[in-house]
């Protein structure tokens, strides 16, 4: 029997690099929240496990990030995953939007599941770690600090309801790139991040929203000019553009305007209506 499951998207409400670690990934803070932007996974019973994209920019079986999650899973509990796996992707690919790693953790859900839910909640986090950096904060989704490498989370207990406008400038960014241009220049102190962090514990969000600031988004920037001229583009028709993860995506407060809408059909920029969830 066919199973579907929703596959749900974030952005990055700011994030802060705040040192390099010695295993070469480096330490940051951030405010992860689910978006209502998502992929469609089908899942089917198969003689062997295959995983396949509807897009041509996503890589398939051994290469796709939720074959790797759907092997870990088999090692650790000894049962056997043979399923044919389709992901429909809307996220779209290389745009600081969690696609990959949403997939990865909500195939690792299902599969558990299906399994009897044979792992605690605390086993998947285990399982999402090794998968990817992103992978643990889409096990329980919502509104989450983010911090070490992505993986030590701090879940609000209410997610925020806003609605938010996001473009996509066509292009991918690879992050691996990005963090390798921080330098010593570019990372946070401690002091800051300690008044970010009283921010969110007074639940002071709307000051903190004020405060957005987006240290891979800043070199993506120089790095991609497409995403700079999204953000020009925002200001001058009166939007503040954040640019979530490593880019490419620039996401907006609000609802578009006509003239948001005109200026992204002119450019062929992919622009997608959605909200925090």
């Amino acid at each position: 029997m066919e199973e579907k499951i929703s596959s749900y998207g974030k952005i990055n409400l700011g994030l802060w690099v705040v040192g390099k670690r010695p295993d070469g990934y480096h330490d940051i803070y951030t405010v992860m929240h689910t978006i209502s932007l998502k992929d469609e996974i089908t899942i089917k019973p198969s003689s062997f496990l295959k995983v396949k994209s509807s897009s041509s920019l996503v890589p398939e079986n051994e290469e796709n990030i939720v074959y790797k999650a759907v092997k870990l899973f088999e090692e650790y509990t000894g049962i056997p995953q043979n399923y044919e796996i389709t992901i429909y992707k809307n996220i779209p690919v290389g745009a600081g939007l969690g696609g990959g790693s949403s997939n990865a953790a909500a195939v690792l859900k299902k599969l558990n599941q299906l399994s009897g839910n044979v792992l605690e909640e605390k086993e998947l986090y285990e399982l999402a770690e090794k998968i990817g950096a992103d992978v643990p904060f889409f096990i329980k989704g919502g509104m989450a600090i983010a911090e070490g490498k992505g993986e030590k989370l701090k879940h609000f207990e209410k997610p925020l309801k806003k609605e938010i406008f996001i473009i996509y400038p066509n292009i991918q960014v690879s992050t691996e790139r990005i963090y390798k241009l921080i330098n010593e220049k570019l990372l946070t102190k401690e002091d800051k991040i300690n008044i970010i962090d009283s921010l969110l514990a007074e639940y002071d969000i709307d000051k903190y929203l004020q405060s957005l600031e987006n240290t891979l988004g800043e070199v993506a920037k120089e790095l991609y000019p497409e995403i700079g001229e999204v953000i020009n583009t925002l200001n001058y028709l009166g939007y503040k553009g954040h640019v979530s993860g490593s880019g490419s995506s620039v996401y907006s407060f609000g609802s578009p305007s006509e003239e948001v809408k005109k200026a992204c059909e002119l450019r062929g920029w992919k622009l997608f209506k959605t909200e925090l969830i």
